[in-house]
């Protein structure tokens, strides 16, 4: 099933209204490290050769300059590179598994059907049920830290349900 074009249509406009600064040339620029981010580096590169200025953040991930760029460019190059556009956005599967000892430990701290992230997208399934427990907010801060431990340290970031 694919995802709706909804979630990278949004970040494509989000990219269009970035904030300003001059990138760096394509040799000197770190690689970025999230995969959602690395997916989009060819519709970036395009974005790029059709003349619009880039920024990039912290992490590499670049932007569109909407100061250094007129409406009408970003709207022109938009058009010319939208086939680029990642349909789906890949899942990290470091964070998938550490949000799976999560639930797991969710699950042996007394709620037994606590999901366990969607392997394709990284989601936890709705639920109602869940949703306002009162009890699973001090349950998640609990088991946080075990499935950092579990997976080597690093945290997970799932919200509840």
């Amino acid at each position: 099933m694919r995802r709706p074009l909804t979630v990278p249509l949004l970040l494509a406009a989000l990219a269009l209204t970035g904030c300003g600064g001059d990138a760096e040339p394509a040799a000197s620029r770190p690689v970025p490290t999230a995969p959602a981010e690395a997916a989009f580096v060819p519709f970036y590169d395009c974005l790029a050769e059709q003349g619009l200025k880039l920024t990039e953040t912290e992490g590499g991930a670049r932007r569109v300059d909407k100061d250094a760029n007129s409406e009408k460019a970003q709207r022109d190059a938009d058009k010319a590179c939208r086939s680029l556009m990642p349909a789906e956005l890949p899942v990290d599967q470091e964070q998938v598994k550490q949000d799976k000892a999560l639930s797991e430990c969710v699950r042996r701290n007394g709620y037994p059907d606590y999901p366990d992230p969607d392997p394709k997208t990284g989601r936890l399934p709705e639920s109602e049920a869940l949703k306002y427990d009162a009890g699973l907010p001090e349950i998640l801060r609990k088991c946080r830290p075990a499935a950092a431990e579990e997976q080597g340290g690093r945290g997970g970031a799932v919200d509840g349900g």
